[in-house]
């Protein structure tokens, strides 16, 4: 099937083809994209530090973005729906998604290695972190051999370190028992 005009007023060009989002996942989506975003609004309210009165500290600025995407966001789902012609606003697609599918899906994939990292990097430390999230990353890309996948992280993992250590003088997490005492004599070099 050919691609659909659907809005000439946005001057976007929307095409339904085969396997295309329709109207449901796309609302899913923004609505879970908004879900999170209010998250971390309200995450790093908590998180902050309190700020001088009269003053922009540095959570303000994320916060007036993540205000910005959220209204972004409500004017997508708007356009969405308008876009929809009304013989197809209908939510009865939500039991065809395909979770296993989505579950098996790199990008997925990608994001779960993705956030374990990000989650495990205070326990672990910045080394150790960073070397298993490259492993499993370049895994996931494609690479199978055990000697390239240890190599390149081993050469990744090492030149974010000098990086961030020694050009950037970025404090790294350490990570706990003796983790954080490798990472501390590392330091000590």
């Amino acid at each position: 099937m050919p691609p659909v005009r659907v809005s000439t007023r946005t001057g976007v060009i929307l095409s339904k083809l085969r396997g295309g989002f329709t109207l449901t996942k796309k609302i899913l989506f923004s609505g879970g994209l908004a879900v999170f975003l209010a998250y971390c609004y309200f995450y790093i309210a908590a998180t902050a530090p309190a700020n001088k009165p009269g003053e922009l500290s540095g959570a303000q600025w994320p916060q007036g973005l993540i205000i910005l995407l959220e209204i972004f966001l409500v004017i997508n789902i708007i356009n969405i729906i308008r876009a929809t012609p009304k013989a197809e606003r209908n939510f009865s697609d939500v039991t065809s998604i395909n979770f296993k599918g989505i579950f098996k899906n790199r990008l997925f994939l990608g994001l779960v290695i993705l956030f374990a990292f990000a989650f495990s990097l205070e326990y672990l430390g910045f080394l150790l972190g960073t070397f298993l999230f490259t492993i499993a990353y370049a895994f996931l890309l494609g690479e199978k051999r055990p000697l390239h996948l240890v190599l390149y992280s081993l050469i990744i993992t090492v030149a974010l370190y000098v990086l961030f250590t020694m050009a950037l003088d970025v404090m790294l997490p350490r990570g706990v028992g003796p983790l954080r005492d490798f990472a501390l004599m590392l330091e000590s070099i």
